[in-house]
């Protein structure tokens, strides 16, 4: 072999070992989760590994580890043209998660741990079978009997396949992914639909409180939040201190479809009613209240329920002075008062200035004065609307409106979920793309990967711009310079770059003109 060739392979390996040991050097400054990765675990050692977990430890260093996801993520963001970042003036996101692999897939269940540890005190450590070597993941149901369940901090998940049961369970982690979508013009694609906040979690755990990490992250991309769009997971089913009071201090308003046990009246406060993410008149007709139940159940069809929630409109209670405060708080007031009431009520007068048309009206035999209460004797209340089980919407919920945006939100983080999971490009879901363990290590590379991502989305936007401008755009052929400069028989051009005035010499003042043998101009002869 010649000797030019001799080094080349120890210095392939020098660079990929210096290239390893930088990466976990990087790694161990941010990793919430650390454990020896590199063998297999008895459940003896998967005990003692999560009774030594340091809890405050980790939650310093997932800020980081997630600040670092953020920042890359940013970057991003701010590559796009500044007419496409601020294309509108907020920022509209849907969020959801996503399955991510592990490198290896033995999994054990939270709930016998401790006594399959006792189990192996009597057994010969030979005959111990190999347990998992990521103590920090978890079962991620994908379909079938099992439960999707969202613990709260220091809860012991539960899911785990059971016998008897029939469910898909995989192991590994989840994404958690918000995608920049358009509530002014859903499907209008002004702008790229990019990745603007991602992490990486436990299946099962801390769900609603990911997802309040997210809101927070893409807060600080310079827009004004806007709507926040998820499925039933999370603002149906979170309870308010978990997800819907730091959404609404951070900015973001809610859009969500609603669980079939949390719709028409849930509740409610000062005599007023709770239904479906708004506050109603406790006059209000049963038939509008129960419209959307009346659906679900097939008892009206499509038609009539979005009938009685327009209708339903007019009996929805009125803001007063100034609309929620970041606590969830709000002064409302009774739908028959103020300067544009929207029903008549034998209880109220209305006021000279309000306009002369036809409303609904409550019915007077539904008013009883014994049972009256704050919302029907005063002029305003207040209401903390945090304690609705359906949260308010953007958009009010069950009309054509909200409908049209959600299903666009709905589609479009589900088509990002699939763009970034499908093999040959970013495929974030196959572990041969992440071979190295452990959930910090995945996040790093899933954030470089969405990095990848969010820059082929802004290339093939800004193609896409430039094809459409020179599809609509009358094209402009360019003079040469030496036709704009001399005249020329052949190209019909006489030297002063104007292609409509008749043949003829250039128009410089140095340059004699001769008539041909009809009298009219000829082209002056060209120089060489």
């Amino acid at each position: 072999m010649p000797t030019a060739f001799a080094r080349h392979i120890p210095t392939t390996n020098r660079w990929f070992t210096n290239t390893i040991r930088a990466f976990h050097r990087m790694k161990r400054l941010m990793d919430p989760y650390p454990q020896e990765l590199y063998t297999a675990k008895t459940y003896t050692q998967v005990l003692e590994i999560l009774q030594n977990h340091d809890a405050k430890r980790a939650e310093k260093y997932k800020a980081r580890l997630d600040e670092y996801t953020r920042l890359f993520i940013r970057m991003t963001f701010m590559a796009q043209p500044r007419a496409v970042r601020r294309a509108t003036k907020k920022l509209d996101l849907s969020f959801d998660q996503t399955y991510i692999g592990t490198p290896t897939t033995k999994g054990y269940s939270r709930k016998n741990v401790a006594s399959k540890a006792k189990a192996e005190r009597d057994a010969n450590f030979g005959e111990l079978p190999p347990g998992p070597v990521d103590v920090f993941a978890g079962y991620h149901v994908k379909s079938g009997k099992g439960e999707r369940v969202d613990n709260q901090k220091g809860d012991i998940d539960q899911t785990a396949p059971g016998r008897g049961e029939w469910a898909d369970y995989d192991w590994g982690w989840v994404a958690n992914l918000a995608v920049r979508v358009d509530s002014e013009q859903p499907g209008s694609k002004r702008f790229p639909s990019l990745v603007v906040a991602a992490s990486l979690s436990i299946p099962n755990m801390e769900v609603a409180e990911e997802a309040a990490l997210l809101l927070e992250s893409a807060a600080t991309l310079g827009l004004a939040p806007g709507i926040a769009d998820a499925d039933k997971q999370y603002w149906a089913n979170a309870k308010p201190f978990r997800l819907l009071q730091p959404a609404l201090k951070t900015g973001f308003t809610p859009s969500t479809d609603y669980r079939s046990d949390r719709v028409g009246i849930k509740g409610g406060q000062h005599g007023a009613l709770f239904v479906e993410g708004d506050v109603y008149c406790p006059s209000t007709p049963k038939p509008l209240l129960n419209a959307t139940s009346d659906r679900l159940g097939d008892v009206i069809d499509v038609r009539t329920h979005r009938a009685r929630i327009e209708e339903r409109k007019a009996f929805q209670l009125h803001v007063k002075e100034k609309a929620k405060t970041p606590d969830g708080k709000v002064m409302l007031r009774c739908p028959a008062l103020g300067p544009s009431p929207t029903v008549t009520c034998p209880l109220r007068e209305m006021m000279l200035s309000a306009a002369k048309k036809a409303r609904p009206g409550v019915e007077p035999e539904t008013v009883e004065e014994e049972f009256l209460d704050t919302i029907c004797k005063k002029h305003s209340a207040s209401f903390d609307l945090t304690e609705m089980q359906a949260p308010q919407q953007a958009f009010d919920y069950g009309t054509e409106e909200w409908e049209t945006f959600h299903d666009h939100a709905r589609n479009t983080v589900e088509s990002e979920n699939q763009q970034l999971k499908a093999s040959g490009d970013e495929d974030i879901a196959t572990a041969g793309r992440r071979k190295v363990r452990g959930i910090t290590a995945a996040q790093i590379i899933v954030t470089l990967l969405i990095v990848n991502h969010n820059l082929r989305k802004i290339a093939a936007f800004l193609s896409d711009q430039e094809i459409e401008r020179a599809r609509t755009t009358p094209r402009v052929d360019t003079l040469r310079r030496r036709d704009r400069v001399w005249a020329n028989r052949y190209t019909k051009t006489t030297g002063n770059g104007d292609l409509t005035i008749p043949r003829g010499s250039r128009t410089s003042s140095s340059t004699t003109t001769l008539p041909d043998q009809q009298g009219k101009l000829a082209l002056t002869p060209m120089r060489t």
